[in-house]
């Protein structure tokens, strides 16, 4: 019986641990709307956004990804390795704002010696979130 409330009291604490992570990451970072709809504010800023990853592309000569949070998505220009489809990521770098004709592309550029954090479910409870 003392088992049981044991093991129950453990996988609660766990949730919650997991629960309250998500939303730690997720009230720190900055918002991809708020980059997008003000790009100038954050530009050559060091900024950290939170969100899921929805695509991942690898073309000759560029890496980048797209990052997803509750206001917008944002592409992720990387030389690191590219995450999964899926993959909730806390990422840090800097806005870099591209104007061709009358397009505006605002790019997120990971920082090179900054490692990607992976926030996943099965990461409650202090175990270190695997790096890229």
């Amino acid at each position: 019986m003392k088992a049981k409330i044991l093991l129950l009291s453990l996988f609660f604490s766990l949730a919650f641990v997991n629960v309250a992570c998500d939303a730690a990451y997720s009230i720190t970072a900055t918002k991809i709307r708020d980059i997008l709809d003000h790009p100038r504010d954050y530009q050559s800023k060091e900024i950290t956004v939170y969100g899921t990853v929805t695509n991942a592309v690898s073309l000759l000569v560029i890496k980048y990804y797209e990052i997803q949070d509750d206001t917008g998505s944002i592409k992720v220009v990387t030389d690191n390795l590219l995450p999964a489809r899926g993959e909730k990521l806390s990422v840090t770098g800097r806005t870099t704002v591209v104007e061709v004709g009358t397009e505006r592309w605002v790019v997120f550029r990971e920082n090179p010696d900054s490692t990607i954090q992976a926030v996943d479910s099965k990461n409650a409870g202090g175990v270190a979130p695997p790096q890229y």
